[in-house]
């Protein structure tokens, strides 16, 4: 078993370079950056932010022009922001006593203007040098269900005959697409991003649905999972995208087909580790959402080496935002999209403390995980599936099958006490430089004040660290740096001790 980082995305006929965030945000410079969408590529934009800052101790959280959440780097003068429309339609509820919705059962219905733009985007086309786009994971009766239906409106009146929810989403996209192309300037790159997979196994999301996998999927299993033909869970990643690149033919929106790489990733979402007691049992587990680092990484990797190579070539002012002409332009993005998925060795965990994926609305934290299923445990078979054959295995069979999976298990164990440790110093480092003193200086001067004063510094510390994107409490804070300065006056020892929030988000039992 290995670390959700450990593997890498490797294109086949070319390289896929690592973003090298002091280049990337030199060449952005007095440029800005946006996404709009649902919480997906809100998912991407926080493993952007993470990337940027290291090259930027100056950035800064950035909400305005309606934006959810950003940053800003002023050393380079650049903002990459998000701004929330999940259907980029603008949409409201509308309660039963309206004039609409008068069927048996119905409370009411989500009106949706499929020619106005949500109010969170509609007026930043402008600010924007470059754009990503994307809806499509709240087109579902999931979110939508029968008696709070959506009723699709045009021109301010009801579209008659009324569409069904797929009808709805092709106008929208119709409409927004032709917005888009109005809109937004010509200079301005635009990019649509195509659906990120489920992996609900058994079921919805509701329905005891669950991604409990240790390992990606392998290639030929991608068809059982996502084809549309087999009717399977995770089918509406395949079928959103056709109605999507339907949408874009002809258009100077560029797509970004990041759904193949990532079908792959099975074991790569939170699943249980949603960060409140009983989130599982009010909203399942999440298959949907990627664990950072992890996935979206890779997305940053493809996003900001298409954007390099564009302006590399071509004069950012004059043809950023047209189609990709140049003939090495449209085969570099070939290549990385006929791409495999390889195994190299464990990557160091340069941004261990990417955890927190979501808005704290949205999924609020907690101290306790009890309430959580457990993993399931390691079997090993003592008997033949062969029916003909169907011999009991020896004493030694079972013995090496036993020495393998404690192996592994230790393996699994060492990467994440290595994971913990790296954590753990990339705080300590951090701290220091908040301070301004030597590794040495801080571990004197730690010693020598009393916890009250150890509080009041560690609480200043996380107000201004918090600013960077950093989600962890104070407590939590002076927990690790506690723990990290314990460690360093112990001799090495295979027991180890974590603070109770990141040990659980690691993953590691109770016990």
């Amino acid at each position: 078993m290995v670390l959700i980082n450990s593997y890498k995305w490797v294109p086949e006929a070319c390289d896929l370079p690592q973003i090298d965030p002091v280049k990337f945000l030199s060449l952005m410079r007095n440029k800005n950056i946006g996404f709009v969408g649902d919480s997906l590529n809100e998912n991407f934009i926080v493993s952007f932010l993470c990337v940027l800052r290291a090259a930027d101790s100056g950035a800064k959280k950035w909400k305005r022009k309606g934006a959810w959440r950003g940053g800003y780097f002023p050393k380079y003068n650049v903002t990459v922001a998000y701004h929330r429309a999940v259907l980029l339609a603008n949409y409201r509820w509308q309660p039963k006593q309206s004039s609409v919705g008068e069927e048996e059962g119905v409370e009411g219905v989500y009106r949706v203007d499929v020619d106005i733009p949500a109010v969170d985007w509609a007026n930043i086309t402008k600010f924007y040098d470059v754009l990503i786009f994307n809806t499509g994971h709240w087109w579902g009766f999931d979110k939508f269900p029968k008696d709070r239906p959506l009723v699709f409106y045009r021109a301010g009146k009801p579209i008659n005959p009324p569409l069904e929810m797929m009808d709805g989403l092709k106008v929208v996209l119709e409409n927004m697409v032709s917005l888009i192309e109005k809109e937004v300037p010509s200079k301005t790159l635009k990019f649509w991003r195509l659906q990120s997979p489920r992996h609900f196994y058994g079921g919805e999301w509701n329905q005891n649905g669950s991604c409990l996998f240790d390992k990606p999927l392998q290639g030929e299993q991608l068809d059982l999972w996502f084809d549309p033909s087999n009717n399977g869970v995770n089918k509406e990643a395949r079928q959103l995208n056709l109605l999507i690149q339907e949408a874009l033919q002809g258009t100077s929106i560029q797509v970004l087909d990041l759904t193949h790489l990532s079908e792959f990733r099975a074991d790569a979402h939170p699943a249980i580790w949603l960060g409140k007691k009983d989130a599982v049992a009010v909203w399942g587990q999440d298959c949907m959402h990627w664990c950072l680092p992890g996935v979206p990484d890779t997305w940053v990797d493809i996003l900001s080496e298409l954007i390099q190579m564009l302006c590399s070539s071509l004069s950012f002012t004059r043809k950023l935002g047209r189609r990709i002409d140049d003939q090495k332009a449209q085969a570099r993005w070939l290549q990385i999209h006929s791409s495999i998925l390889t195994i190299p060795a464990l990557e160091n965990l340069k941004m261990a403390f990417r955890i927190h994926l979501f808005s704290p609305k949205t999924l609020p934290q907690s101290q306790n995980f009890q309430n959580y299923p457990k993993r399931p445990k390691t079997q090993i078979v003592c008997a033949s599936n062969n029916k003909k054959n169907n011999k009991k295995r020896s004493d030694a069979e079972l013995a090496s099958d036993l020495a393998t999976e404690v192996g592994k298990i230790n393996t699994h164990l060492a990467q994440k006490e290595e994971a913990m440790k790296k954590s753990k110093e990339l705080l300590f480092t951090e701290f220091c430089q908040y301070l301004a003193l030597e590794r040495d200086e801080v571990k004197k001067e730690w010693r020598k004040i009393d916890e009250d004063e150890k509080w009041g510094l560690v609480k200043r510390f996380v107000n201004e660290w918090s600013d960077n994107f950093h989600p962890l409490s104070a407590r939590s804070v002076k927990e690790m740096l506690e723990e990290y300065l314990h460690d360093e006056r112990q001799p090495s020892s295979s027991g180890f001790v974590l603070f109770p929030g990141l040990k659980k988000i690691m993953g590691f039992s109770h016990d």
